[in-house]
Formats: structure tokens, C-alpha cells, sequence
């Protein structure tokens, strides 16, 4: 009796199978591929390639020309293993096909001699030398027959992120093997209803394409698929959370009538501009509603949004109740403190300031008074969300720069009351679809003008070698009474891992610039101060309050004065090593001047070595100061999860979508998020299992708090 062979199937893995049972893995190499944060079969199926190699031209070998990307498909004539005089072992190879011949030269893999044995056909992808008719280090495949399974050569060959110990090769061979044994079964998030409606990929499709694509129309239609995946999933997690403090209804309104926020704004120093106007009509009438407000109050740099802030404060306080006011930053606390306690002292509304160095009779006195209930405003920092700090008449929590803290860390503000309204302050302006990403569960208030009567601001890159122009220009300044900032990015020489790369010269220190400012010959007639986060919070209090007082006239400083501290007689910024920020970073360290009725400049001096690109950036702060605009050019040159340094805690970052291109895809993620939340809360229907369990596996900590209400 004759029997056939039929092909075996490879057996089956589970998507959460540990990655050593891959075949070719086993419990050592998986170490390597636990580096990269890969431990499991689906986590090897997730790391997708980070860009592709376009290796689908092929081309007879006569026809080879030197440079491009080109593919031979020919027969192994001969192979051997050389070793060049430095001792180092190689391997070369002669191709040939009907045209003719192409040698292959391989560095260091001596080995490859029992692979591309003579006989052996084979598809080698590669750059020809213009020298040498040859190929050195080509991709290449041994085929049989069928060159349809390509993974190395001939076709879009992926490309991922490697560790010491791992192969481009090994990594596409153990991809395709985790992919054959669990694509299948790994659950897919994205309900069936919504993946019909936007026409989508079935999930096992997009993920075999996203690695092997063999058109890029197909890359194309897998990359949207897991790109609205993620999308979908972060929107799915921020809605549930804002329905949850929707559905929190207190039962009362926290607003006053309104009289005591007239007055204070009578006795305010200037007029609000219409942007103000509106938000302070968006915030005031979410106050009168009997659910928890959650709204972000989003502003560029000096565009008032604290003067919002403050009068929405008052109509809580005059109903009885209390608000506080989160700074990220001591130095911050105490400036809101001070000024919104002159505010107060205006209109009889008392002001409390708590930060870690508050006295302790300063703060026995804020706390009798905060736990009997007084309606007051009390300002501070993460003090502020200490247990032992009680806040029983809490009705408004305020957090500025938003940024700064983590989705957790407004919720324990929020927990010492019964679902207080919040309001998140930020002056990081930030792109439309970052905002709905990161911060879906907010409503959004936008202030884009500057109030009137500020002074000019004027932005200037300058090379290192106009530094002596630039500090004859400040003095000049100083001598007419204004003050100035100095930035550099670091606090000593030979900080941080850039100082290993960058020379002591170029990254100069505070505490150097500040030693070599002190003792310039232009500057000597005045105080230099210098300012940075290592200081103790004493000392960092004395040396704002001597800038603010103009007994300091220039002030050293590192990245610590970024946030809102506010010196309207400072004309001058000069930041150092510009390069090494971010535009949005510079930004807000922009401004700290032009906040006064005088004509300001900024001046950004880049690295003697930058590199054209570099200056390019920095061009954009010159030719423009909407923050709007520059938060886009951010966005797009630097991407999401670096905007400002610090992500929101809990939220996994984005691997393919991008927000800078992705809107149109975005809107469609979050309009079919919300949908499904809004029918089905608690995802109990069977269509929203499997999304459920994604969430509570990849969104434990945000997910948690949505659940929580």
C-alpha cells in the first residue's frame, strides 16, 4: 500500500505561552529575547518591525548595476571560508544564473559554508559595489521551488529592533514561527460589529501582514488595523472613565451666584480677554451642573489661565465650600500662593499655603481651618495628597501643569471629597488629537490670546561664537533696570548620560556658567543668583524671592524655572545648548519673559557642533510664537510619548498609531470607543469579552480607576 505525505501542521501554541517554546528558542536565547521586553508568544507576534527593506526588484545578473536595493535569484557555483590577514574569518560565494555570475562576500560568518553549499539554490537581496562586481553582506534565502514564503530576501523584508545576542535573520525566522503557532489564537480587542463598520483587517491577517507583507497595499491595510486597535483600546479605557464620573452625580451644584467672583474681578489689575471669558463661562456652568466636572483648562504660555482658575474658585468658595490649588513644584506653590493671596485679601477670601517646607505652626493654623470646613482656597504641592491632609469641604481641585501628574495622583486629589469638580490647568499647548488621546476623559477649555499690554517678544538663534554680543546686549539691559535668565540643561559638568557624549565645553553646568557669569567683566556690577532642583527648598525660596524683588539681577538656572514662574521685569532669556530641548520645552522657558509691558528677547544658542537639522528646529520657536503651532511641529518631529517628558501613568504607548498623521484614524477610534461604552458600560455582552480581558491585562491601572468610578 502506497500513503502520501501530507505536510505537517506546526503544533499549536498559546499567545501567552512563554517565548522559549518557540521552535529555535529554547530558555537561553530567550533571555535575550527578554530583553526587549519580549517574554511571550504573543508579545514576539506584538513586536512589530520598525521599518522594511524594499528588496522586490529582481533583476538578471548581467543587467546589475552598482547602487539600489536589487534582488538575484541564481544557483550557488562555489563557496569557502577565507580568513584575511588580521585573522578574522569570512566566507565568500559565487552566484550564477543564466546571465551570468555575482559574487557574495560575508564578513565574520564562516559558518554560512554549510549552508550555501554548491548547488544550493538561493535569492540574495543586496547593494552592488561600484568597484567589485559583487554583493557584500546580501540578505539571502535557500528556496525550493516556491520563493512565495520569502522572509530574508526578495520581497518587503521587515526589519525589527535587535539586543546583543539576536539576529535580524533570527528574529524574522522566530517571528514567522510564533506566527504560524498562535496568530490564530491570539483574542482579538476590537469588537466584530466595529471592525465590520470601519472596514477592517480580521486581526490574524493584519498581524501576518504587519511582519511579512507582500504588497504595500497590505502593509498598508495592517497597519491601519493595529494602529485603530490601539487607538481604539486607549479611547474604549478613557471612556469608560468619564462615563463613570458622569454617572458619580453628586446631587447638588457647587457654584455660588456669581457676586463674589464679580467683585474680584473688578479689583483684578487687568481685563479678561474674550478667550478667558468663554472658558470662565464653560467652567462656571459645569460647576452648576450636579455632576463632577472633569475639564482641562488648556493655554499658551502667559494667555491668564491662573486668573481663570482663581474666579472659578471663588464661586465654589462662596457657596460654602473649598478649593485647592496643585502646583507641580514648590517654587510655583508659594508664587500662586502669594499672588492669589493678595487676590484674596481684595475680596476677604482667605488663602492657605501647604507645601514641605510650610512651618509647622503655618500649617497646624491651615489645617484647623480646612478641617472645620472654612471655605477658603489652600495652595500646594503632592503635599496636598497627603493622607494626613484633610479636605472635608473640598468642592474644586485644581491641578496646574497636568503634565506632572499621572491619571492616579488626580484621583487621590479627588478622593478627599465627594467627587470634588476638577480642573487641570496646563500651559503645554497640545495637539488636538494628543489631547483627545491622552486625555479623553476631560471636557477642554482652550486659551489662545495673550492678554493685552505685554510687551514684544522677540526669539533669536545665535551661534556660540556671539556669545561675548549677547552678554554685552543683557548688561545693557540690566542697565536699564530690567533682569534676565540664563538656561543651561544641566546642574555640574559631566551630569547625566549626554555629558558622556557631549564635551564639558558644550554642555556647560549651572554652577560653571554661573562661576563664569559672576566674574564677567559687562556683568559685574550686578547680583548673580543661580537656581536648580538640587537646592533645598529654602534656598531655592530665597533665591526667587530675590529675583522677584530685582535684588537679583540675572538669574542662572536650569530647566526648574520651565513651569510658571513669573517675573514680569525680566527682559532677557538666554538658553544654552538649546539643541538638547525639546521645541515645547522651549517654549515654556520663552515664557518666563515678555511677560511685562517691555520689548523681551530670547536668545537660543545651539552647541558649536550642532548639526543643520538642529538649527532648522530651533528656527521654528523664531519664526513663531503660537504655542498651537509649535506643539504640532513638536508632536510631529519628536513624537507623543515624549512631548513632555512625562506620560500618563498606566497608559502603554502607542507602537503604530501616530497622532501627528493619524487623526482621521483617531476620530473613528473614538467615536466607535464611545459608542460601546455608552451601550454597554460594563463591557458584560459577549461581543466585548475578549475586550474586556485585553483591557484588564494591557490597561490594569486605568482600567481599575474607570471601574472604580
Amino acid at each position: 500500500m502506497t500513503t502520501v505525505d501530507t505536510p505537517r501542521r506546526p503544533l499549536a501554541l498559546a499567545p501567552d505561552a512563554r517565548i522559549q517554546f518557540v521552535p529555535g528558542v529554547g530558555p537561553q536565547r530567550a533571555q535575550a529575547f527578554e530583553r526587549l521586553g519580549l517574554q511571550s508568544v504573543e508579545d514576539v507576534i506584538r513586536h512589530y518591525p520598525r521599518t522594511y527593506l524594499d528588496a522586490r526588484r529582481f533583476v538578471n545578473i548581467a543587467d546589475l548595476a552598482p547602487g539600489g536595493l536589487v534582488t538575484v535569484k541564481g544557483v550557488v557555483r562555489r563557496g569557502a571560508a577565507v580568513r584575511t590577514r588580521g585573522g578574522r574569518a569570512d566566507f565568500t560565494a559565487v552566484i550564477a544564473d543564466d546571465t551570468g555570475v555575482l559574487g557574495c562576500y560575508f564578513f565574520g560568518q564562516p559558518f554560512l559554508a554549510r549552508t550555501l553549499v554548491p548547488g544550493t539554490r538561493v535569492v540574495v537581496s543586496g547593494v552592488v559595489e561600484p568597484l567589485e562586481r559583487r554583493m557584500q553582506n546580501p540578505m539571502f534565502e535557500v528556496v525550493e521551488d516556491d520563493i512565495e514564503q520569502l522572509m530574508h530576501a526578495g520581497r518587503l523584508v521587515p526589519v525589527h529592533a535587535l539586543t546583543r545576542g539576536l539576529t535580524a535573520r533570527g528574529m524574522r525566522t522566530v517571528v514567522r514561527a510564533a506566527l504560524d503557532r498562535a496568530v490564530a489564537a491570539v483574542e482579538d480587542a476590537v469588537p466584530g460589529s466595529v471592525a465590520a463598520a470601519r472596514g477592517l483587517l480580521p486581526l490574524a491577517a493584519a498581524l501576518r501582514a504587519i511582519h511579512f507583507p507582500e504588497t504595500d497595499a497590505e502593509l498598508a491595510a495592517a497597519r491601519r488595523r493595529l494602529a485603530f486597535e490601539e487607538l481604539f483600546l486607549l479611547q474604549t479605557v478613557l471612556g469608560l472613565r468619564r462615563r463613570a464620573l458622569q454617572q458619580e452625580g453628586r446631587g447638588f451644584a457647587t457654584a455660588g451666584p456669581g457676586e463674589l467672583a464679580a467683585r474680584a474681578r473688578a479689583a483684578l489689575p487687568f481685563v479678561l480677554t474674550p478667550d478667558q471669558d468663554t472658558a470662565l463661562a464653560e467652567i462656571t456652568a459645569d460647576l452648576r451642573r450636579p455632576l463632577p466636572m472633569q475639564r482641562m483648562l488648556l493655554g499658551d504660555v502667559g494667555s491668564g489661565k491662573t486668573a481663570v482658575a482663581w474666579l472659578a474658585a471663588l464661586h465654589v468658595i462662596e457657596a460654602g465650600h473649598q478649593a485647592a490649588f496643585m502646583a507641580p513644584t514648590e517654587i510655583l506653590a508659594r508664587q500662586h500662593g502669594r499672588n492669589l493671596a493678595a487676590f484674596g485679601a481684595a475680596v476677604d477670601v482667605p488663602v492657605a499655603v501647604l507645601t514641605g517646607s510650610t512651618p509647622a505652626d503655618e500649617r497646624r493654623r491651615a489645617a484647623r481651618l480646612l478641617e472645620a470646613g472654612t471655605p477658603m482656597l489652600v495652595v500646594g504641592t503632592h503635599a496636598l495628597l497627603e493622607d494626613k491632609v484633610r479636605l472635608p469641604g473640598l468642592a474644586l481641585a485644581i491641578v496646574d501643569e497636568q503634565h506632572r501628574f499621572g491619571v492616579r495622583q488626580r484621583a487621590r486629589l479627588a478622593a478627599k471629597a465627594v467627587m470634588p469638580d476638577v480642573l487641570v490647568l496646563t500651559a503645554t499647548p497640545i495637539p488636538r488629537t494628543l489631547t483627545l488621546a491622552y486625555y479623553g476623559d476631560l471636557d477642554v477649555s482652550t486659551l489662545r490670546a495673550r492678554p493685552a499690554g505685554r510687551g514684544r517678544l522677540v526669539t533669536r538663534v545665535t551661534r556660540e561664537d556671539r556669545f561675548p554680543q549677547v552678554i554685552e546686549f543683557m548688561a545693557k539691559e540690566l542697565a536699564a533696570g530690567r533682569q534676565a535668565f540664563v538656561v543651561v540643561p544641566l546642574i555640574e559638568a559631566g551630569e547625566g548620560p549626554v555629558a558622556s557624549r557631549v564635551s564639558t565645553r558644550s554642555h556647560r553646568a549651572a554652577e560653571d556658567e554661573f562661576q563664569r557669569l559672576s566674574g564677567h567683566p559687562h556683568l559685574r556690577p550686578y547680583r548673580v543668583g543661580l537656581l536648580h532642583g538640587r537646592l533645598k527648598a529654602p534656598d531655592k525660596q530665597r533665591v526667587m524671592e530675590e529675583f522677584a524683588a530685582g535684588t537679583l539681577h540675572v538669574l542662572v538656572a536650569t530647566t526648574v524655572v520651565e513651569v510658571g514662574v513669573d517675573v514680569a521685569n525680566a527682559t532677557v532669556m538666554l538658553i544654552e545648548n538649546a539643541d538638547r530641548f525639546g521645541l515645547t520645552q522651549l517654549h515654556q522657558l520663552r515664557g518666563r519673559v515678555g511677560r511685562g509691558a517691555h520689548r523681551s528677547v530670547c536668545v537660543l544658542m545651539p552647541c558649536a557642533e550642532s548639526n543643520p537639522l538642529a538649527i532648522e528646529r530651533l528656527d521654528v520657536l523664531a519664526r513663531t510664537d503660537d504655542g498651537f503651532e509649535i506643539a504640532e511641529a513638536d508632536l510631529r518631529l519628536r513624537g507623543p510619548g515624549e512631548l513632555w517628558g512625562v506620560r500618563q501613568s498606566g497608559v502603554p504607548r502607542l507602537r503604530l498609531a501616530d497622532l501627528a498623521r493619524d487623526g482621521e484614524l483617531f476620530e473613528e477610534a473614538q467615536a466607535s470607543a464611545r459608542a460601546v461604552v455608552e451601550v454597554d458600560p460594563g463591557l458584560l455582552r459577549e461581543e466585548h469579552a475578549a475586550l474586556k480581558r485585553v483591557l484588564q491585562r494591557d490597561y490594569h491601572e486605568p482600567l481599575e480607576l474607570a471601574m472604580a468610578g
